[in-house]
Order: C-alpha cells, then sequence, then structure tokens
C-alpha cells in the first residue's frame, strides 16, 4: 500500500532546491483545471468558512496494521524456535557440534531483532499515531491549517503554497501521485516543508490530480465556489468521512476499505483474503489511534455563521447501500475466514 510521507524515516525531501520537474507540473492558485472535479472521498466537513480534507494516508489505512501483527508474531515464534534449538543440550542429536549452534544463536537474533523492529516500526506508524491528520483551507482568511504527525499545527497562508503534482514510487504500488504542497524558504526555491493536499486513491494516475485541483481550486478563488463545491459534494459525491471529532466505526472501515474496487465486485471477492485482513487491520488502527484535535486558535479562525446554508458533515451522508457496506462485509467474513482455515490446516497437518 501507499505509505509515501509517513512517519520518520519516510517523510517528504525538504531542505532541498525545488525541482525542474516540480516547477513544470506547478499548479497556480489563480488558474483553474479544465478536467472534470473530483473529490475522492476526501471531505470531512464543508461550509462557507472553511473546507477540511483527510490526508493522502487514510484511504489506504490497515495495511501495515495486520502485516506488523503478523510479522512480529511470526518473528517471536521463528526466533524462540531457533533458540529453543541452540540450547538443546550439546550431544543431543540435533545439535551435534558447537560450531553450528553458535550459528543458530547468531542467526536467531539478527532475524528477530530485524523483523521484529521492523513490525513494530509499522505498527507504531500504523495503530499509535492519529486516526488521520486533517488539512483545513479558510476560504475567509485565506489560511491553510495541517495537522502534523507529530500533533502539531502547521498555519501557512494558501497564496504562499507552492503546489505540484507529487510523485512516489514503491514496489507494492509502483507509482502513484498526489497534490503536493510545498512551503518555501525567503528564497522561494527551497522546501521548508511538505504536505499532501490530496489523493486521488490506490488507482488515481497523474490526471486524477487534475481532477482533483478542479474540485479544491474554486472553492478557494472562484466567486462561486462555495456553492459549486456544495453543490458537487451534494449530488455527485453523496458522502462525507465520518471522522470529524470521531473515529471512524467498523461500517465505514469496511466501505472506505473496498471504496477503490467499487466497480469491480468480482476482483472484491476475488482479493477478499488480503482486503478482508486489510479491513480488519483498519478497524485495529483507528480503534487504538488518537483523535485528532485543533487548537483553539484554529477553531477560532474558523467560525461557521449559524444560517450558513452551505454547511455538510457525515450526517449528511446519503444512506450506504448494499454494493458499498453488505457486500464489501461479507467479502470480508469470507476472506478473513479462509485466512485463518488455511492457517489452522497448516497448524494442524504440518509443512
Amino acid at each position: 500500500m501507499d505509505y509515501a510521507g509517513l512517519g520518520k524515516r519516510n517523510h517528504f525531501p525538504i531542505n532541498r532546491p525545488l525541482s525542474d520537474a516540480e516547477r513544470a507540473a506547478r499548479y497556480d492558485q489563480k488558474k483553474s483545471s479544465k478536467a472534470p472535479p473530483m473529490d475522492f472521498l476526501s471531505v470531512i466537513k464543508f461550509n462557507s468558512s472553511y473546507i477540511e480534507l483527510v490526508d493522502r494516508w487514510y484511504p489506504v489505512r490497515g495495511f501495515w496494521a495486520w502485516l506488523s501483527v503478523m510479522l512480529g508474531g511470526a518473528s517471536v515464534i521463528a526466533g524462540g524456535a531457533l533458540l529453543y534449538a541452540v540450547f538443546l543440550p550439546v550431544g543431543d542429536p540435533m545439535v551435534s557440534e558447537l560450531g553450528p549452534a553458535i550459528f543458530l544463536v547468531l542467526l536467531s537474533v539478527v532475524l528477530f531483532l530485524f523483523a521484529w523492529f521492523g513490525a513494530w516500526y509499522a505498527f507504531k506508524v500504523e495503530c499509535l499515531g492519529y486516526t488521520h491528520y486533517p488539512m483545513r483551507l479558510n476560504r475567509k482568511t485565506r489560511q491553510v491549517y495541517f495537522f502534523r504527525q507529530n500533533g502539531t499545527v502547521l498555519t501557512v497562508p494558501w497564496d504562499d503554497l507552492f503546489i505540484t503534482l507529487g510523485e512516489a514510487k514503491s514496489p507494492i504500488t509502483s507509482t502513484t501521485y498526489d497534490l503536493r504542497a510545498h512551503v518555501l524558504d525567503a528564497d522561494g526555491e527551497t522546501v521548508r516543508e511538505s504536505f499532501s493536499l490530496g489523493y486521488p486513491s490506490l488507482l488515481g494516475n497523474a490526471e486524477s490530480i487534475d481532477k482533483f485541483w478542479a474540485f479544491l481550486q474554486p472553492y478557494m478563488e472562484a466567486e462561486d465556489g462555495v456553492e459549486r463545491t456544495w453543490r458537487h459534494l451534494k449530488e455527485q459525491t453523496g458522502y462525507l468521512m465520518p471522522v470529524d471529532g470521531r473515529r471512524e466505526g467498523w461500517r465505514w472501515s469496511i466501505v472506505q476499505n473496498y471504496a477503490w474496487s467499487g466497480h469491480w465486485p468480482w476482483l472484491q471477492f476475488i482479493a477478499s483474503p488480503v482486503l478482508g485482513l486489510n479491513a480488519v487491520g483498519r478497524m485495529l488502527a483507528m480503534w487504538t489511534s488518537k483523535v485528532p484535535e485543533w487548537p483553539a486558535e484554529v477553531e477560532q479562525e474558523s467560525q461557521v455563521d449559524a444560517d450558513d446554508p452551505y454547511v455538510l458533515t457525515w450526517r449528511d451522508n446519503d444512506t450506504i447501500g448494499w454494493w458499498e457496506l453488505y457486500w464489501p462485509l461479507i467479502c470480508t467474513l469470507i476472506g478473513v475466514g479462509a485466512f485463518i482455515g488455511v492457517i489452522g490446516w497448516i497448524i494442524v497437518v504440518g509443512p
């Protein structure tokens, strides 16, 4: 899964000059896109004062959770088995010489520590941080607020951001794209901080960023931006993310986990062992993570008029249907059940 930028060891490159590719792919705040607008299930709250978005990692949460638990458990079992074999009496038929025993000790320690610490890092980042890292774009004050991974908040003027096409590569997801926002030094050249304003899911491409920009840019720049964006959310999206001051429930964990493959129910069934584990991992990640809270000064600068007719939250969502929830739920039960069955068969029958 695409976790580019998440964690201290995986953050976006900073303290560097802008690249030529970033300059060529810049999105000018004053220039709209002709692409059809799409929000990619990224909005948490909407009103005439501000729009609040989820981070780029929110759609893929869960993968590191279940993988780290499995890897950590397997490393403990494997390491314990090796140590058990090593510390058998030297005269035992299984260990006839001291040399192999010492080799097995070193091998078991190295393998155990490497696998366990790798699993612990992934678990810590996925499950012991925040449920999401929100961004708030204030149309009236023209400020952008970004909730950092350490719990602090970056505040930067919308017009000062250098916004461009972000690109990331990984062995699992190949090349992925996001709407990358850079905070530049006074020289206008050096990237001091970087974060993602939008992510078009696992199947997105570079053109998807144009579609997201066509959704986001008018809200901040167009005279009728509030109404246009509100109409899009009401008529074309139907769903806002239910994480405003709360953890998402297990139902939405399933919905979000399968959302990227919603057009292919057959694929959801075939991939159910992996997607099912990912749904369970997502629930674990959400239940063990903290809910982010904006500082009082951010809330003070984000006042919403009592009579604002454009207020939208997750409470205004459409009813979740069969193909959004119940079919993915069936796939989850089948996939997890199949995985447990295979593991049980291996334990009982043996290799």
